[in-house]
C-alpha cells in the first residue's frame, strides 16, 4: 500500500434558511427533508515518498470526485489542508483548480473547494479535468481521435471503472 484516500460524505446546508430543498432519493425526488448528501471532503495521503510527485495525486482526486459525482451525486469537494503543506496546497489549487472558501487560523489550515450548482455539472467539470490533465502529462498527439480527444486519457480512465458519461 502506498496512501490511501477517503471521501466522507456530509449533508450540505442548504443555500435558504427554513425553505424545503429537494432530496434525491433514487429513483424519485422528495422535498421532505431540508438538507442533502451533496458535499464530500476529499481526503489524499500517499505515505511512501518515493510515489509522491508523479502525479498520482491527481489521477486519484479525479478518480474519486467522478466516483462521487457519478454514482453518489456530490456537487461539492472540499479538503481541509495545513499552511504548511506546500505540495497539498498546490495540487488542488493549481492541478485540481479548488478554490479557497476558509481558512481556520487556531489550526492553521485551509479549507479548499471544488463546486458545481449540479452533480451533472460536475461530472463534466472533472471529466474535463481529466482529459485536461493527461495532455498536459505529454500526449504525443498520436493517441488523438479525429475530434482531438485523447484516446489514451479515457482508455486510463476506464481501467479505474469509471468510465466517461458522454455528455
Amino acid at each position: 500500500m502506498i496512501g490511501d484516500i477517503n471521501l466522507f460524505l456530509s449533508e450540505e446546508e442548504p443555500d435558504t434558511e427554513g425553505e424545503e430543498q429537494p432530496y434525491n432519493t433514487g429513483n424519485k425526488q422528495s422535498t421532505t427533508c431540508t438538507e442533502q448528501l451533496s458535499q464530500a471532503e476529499l481526503d489524499i495521503m500517499i505515505a511512501e515518498s518515493s510515489h509522491r510527485h508523479k502525479g498520482l495525486g491527481v489521477e486519484l482526486a479525479l478518480t474519486m470526485m467522478h466516483y462521487g459525482a457519478f454514482h453518489l451525486h456530490i456537487r461539492r469537494f472540499f479538503v481541509k489542508i495545513k499552511n504548511t503543506n506546500n505540495a497539498s496546497l498546490k495540487l488542488f489549487r493549481e492541478k485540481l483548480g479548488f478554490v479557497q472558501c476558509a481558512y481556520a487560523e487556531c489550526f492553521g489550515e485551509y479549507e479548499l473547494e471544488c463546486k458545481c450548482e449540479r452533480w451533472e455539472e460536475m461530472v463534466k467539470l472533472i471529466e474535463d479535468r481529466w482529459v485536461g490533465w493527461n495532455k498536459k502529462k505529454g500526449s504525443s498527439g498520436d493517441s488523438l481521435d479525429e475530434d482531438g480527444v485523447d484516446t489514451v486519457a479515457y482508455t486510463l480512465y476506464n481501467v479505474y471503472d469509471c468510465p466517461l458519461s458522454n455528455s
